[in-house]
């Protein structure tokens, strides 16, 4: 059970104990008359006859009822205690300000602009003002300034509390919001990475299983180096799924444990198996990319190297990481197949690279080069604020 659940409840029960405590010291005041009224005023109470008697008693259980169930029935409350007001206008026993039917006004008033949904507090001020208004005209007084003095103490504290729980209903819903697009960010990011590692390696694996299907025959010592190559990149895709759930555990990864950039052999690789040729440059140091940044930097080039061996295979790739002032630029060219292979697929990847790349402000333009095949540019802009960003919305510590 929440809080909130338990609140309700607490209330539930404070209200009923109200509304009987009301009725019970309603029937002191309507049938010991030394209890509520002061000796020459009022009427005879002795003399009423019964069936009086029977009505200001349903009156007091009216009454009662309205307290009892202003926080669950508001606007029903308001509506009953200033009905059975009214009824008691007409009876032979109201005394001056009386206190049972008075005080159960007041909080059934309260309560109907406090927690009373659509037109609650007109519901409230009528059931307030009316009954009192024919009372006082009933008996021919003028307490208007007490009438008026007494709403307006009822009325306006009433809707400040109603206007905070709207404020903290409006805070509820908004951290809703926020907790639902937590968990969509987390989905996405869950989903790059799962298409990152499996993507790449098993793209990888299928070209060596392809390879060494084609060469069964006339070279089994070259297709058992592709069958070697497969389960060599099947370790790593395990590897790295292992990595990715100690992260999805909330555990801290460590500063090895995470893809680098520094790291560039496992990438190069699966062009290298694939029978392509890498070519990578490094300019600046790459010691001072922070570790987000690192790791999507990582990622990207994962892709844009998947992408090479899958639609290029055998072409020869060019990759150059350079670390200028605070951003990171990867460069990815291949000089394989033309932009009609790069339309198969689900386009996933290329996906995944944008998305990673907004978490830092960056750029990425892709497309095919003029002289043929297909080139991927990127800049990482890695300042403080960017990089903390990312590296929360990455999920990666250290």
């Amino acid at each position: 059970m929440s809080a909130l659940d338990v609140r309700a409840r607490w209330r539930g029960v404070a209200t009923s104990l109200a509304g009987a405590a009301l009725f019970a010291f309603g029937l002191a005041e309507l049938y010991v008359p030394l209890a509520g009224y002061v000796e020459g005023e009022g009427p005879d109470l002795a003399a009423l006859s019964a069936g009086w008697l029977a009505v200001l008693t349903v009156l007091l259980v009216g009454y009662g009822l309205a307290v009892a169930g202003c926080t669950a029935y508001p606007r029903t409350a308001a509506v009953v205690a200033g009905a059975c007001f009214t009824a008691q206008s007409f009876t032979p026993v109201l005394p001056e300000w009386p206190v049972v039917p008075l005080l159960a006004l007041v909080a059934a008033t309260f309560a109907c602009v406090a927690v009373g949904g659509r037109a609650a507090v007109p519901v409230a001020a009528a059931g307030y003002f009316l009954p009192l208004g024919i009372e006082n005209a009933a008996a021919g007084d003028s307490d208007w300034v007490f009438i008026l003095f007494v709403g307006l103490a009822v009325l306006g504290p009433g809707y400040a509390v109603r206007m905070r729980r709207a404020q903290a209903a409006r805070l509820v819903a908004l951290a809703a919001e926020r907790e639902a697009a937590a968990r969509t960010d987390e989905r996405l990011r869950v989903a790059r990475e799962l298409h990152d590692i499996v993507s790449h390696g098993v793209s990888v694996m299928v070209l060596q299983a392809a390879a060494a299907q084609a060469v069964l025959d006339s070279d089994a010592g070259q297709a058992r180096a592709s069958l070697d190559a497969v389960q060599e990149v099947g370790r790593e895709v395990v590897t790295e799924l292992r990595r990715l759930l100690v992260i999805l555990r909330g555990a801290e990864a460590a500063p090895e444990g995470l893809p680098s950039l520094r790291r560039l052999d496992p990438l190069t690789a699966g062009v290298t198996l694939a029978g392509g040729r890498v070519d990578a440059t490094v300019t600046g140091d790459l010691d001072a990319i922070p570790a987000a940044a690192d790791v999507s930097g990582y990622r990207i080039l994962q892709e844009a190297l998947t992408n090479a061996a899958r639609h290029a295979p055998g072409a020869a790739v060019r990759v150059s990481i350079e670390v200028a002032g605070d951003a990171l630029r990867l460069h990815v060219a291949d000089d394989g197949a033309g932009p009609a292979r790069r339309h198969a697929g689900t386009g996933h990847g290329l996906t995944g690279i944008r998305e990673r790349v907004e978490l830092f402000g960056g750029t990425v333009n892709a497309g095919p080069r003029p002289q043929g095949g297909f080139e991927v540019r990127v800049t990482l802009p890695f300042d403080a604020e960017a990089s903390a960003g990312a590296l929360a919305t990455a999920g990666v510590t250290g």
